[in-house]
């Protein structure tokens, strides 16, 4: 038997031939064994509860459990990669990851970069998030004057706030804080995306409710590369068999404590 080390000195026409055997051998393994193929799907840092790194760095989260469902129902293996925004869009157009598994904004900056798979949740909307004892109404930045509004920082919504309402707004690096300190009364009113509101106040048995809609539903959904006709039409036909079959309805409750593929009274109704 030829040694391994001894292959380097293998014509180059052998080598090739040795390399293709395997590779061959390799791909009937995995149809006789019954093994998942491996796929990258891209996460993004630190977003919890889509997806987040738990204590042994393992990547988990809502997103990251549906997208795992996903792969599975087509055969797949998921191999989560965990980037930022922007790495997460380079390693998508060099073809490094298949699609993104976080629900992201269709804007247009993004439908220039993406296509986009429309995933199953129910609507996405930015919302007031008040104490359960306060049944004033905000509708809008301008019922804020003179109010102490917490807001995530580095956002568009920061900016947005604070040109309209200065220095009465408090950004907070993570937005589990800004609701404790809303819990405690320390703010008026919080402005944070109803999923995410919902997941922090069920998680921390929190006084607060999720009241009125400050923007209309936002559109979202799952970015595969430009073009990418075959994985959109994939993940769609497993979109709709996670459906289905129930198992996004037992991810989400999960998570969420309810079915996200639809449309949920709010905590303030719930009283």
């Amino acid at each position: 038997m030829t040694e391994p080390m001894a292959m380097a000195s293998w014509p180059l026409h052998r080598r090739q031939g040795l390399q293709f055997m395997l590779a061959m051998a390799a791909s009937s393994w995995l149809k006789v064994s019954g093994a998942a193929a491996p796929v990258k799907v891209g996460f993004l840092r630190a977003y919890e509860p889509y997806s987040l790194q738990d204590a042994q760095g393992m990547t988990q989260g809502f997103d990251v459990e549906v997208a795992r469902r996903l792969c599975e129902v087509q055969g797949l293996h998921m191999q989560p990669v965990s980037d930022g925004v922007a790495g997460l869009i380079r390693r998508l157009q060099a073809g490094e990851i298949a699609w993104l598994g976080n629900q992201l904004l269709m804007t247009p900056d993004n439908r220039r970069v993406m296509d986009f798979v429309r995933p199953a949740y129910a609507s996405i909307q930015l919302c007031a998030i008040q104490h359960e004892d306060d049944d004033r109404d905000f509708l809008g930045l301008d019922d804020l004057q003179g109010k102490r509004l917490g807001v995530l920082a580095d956002t568009g919504i920061e900016a947005q706030a604070r040109s309209a309402l200065g220095r009465s707004v408090q950004a907070y690096p993570h937005i589990a804080d800004a609701l404790r300190d809303l819990a405690q009364q320390r703010l008026d009113l919080v402005l944070e995306e109803n999923l995410i509101a919902d997941y922090y106040i069920d998680k921390y048995r929190l006084p607060l409710r999720v009241a009125a809609p400050f923007t209309s539903p936002v559109a979202v959904g799952l970015g595969v590369r430009k073009g990418d006709r075959e994985t959109m039409e994939k993940l769609a036909q497993a979109v709709k068999q996670i459906l289905h079959d129930g198992s996004l309805k037992r991810i989400s409750e999960k998570w969420f404590g309810y079915d996200v593929s639809r449309s949920r009274i709010s905590h303030g109704a719930m009283r």
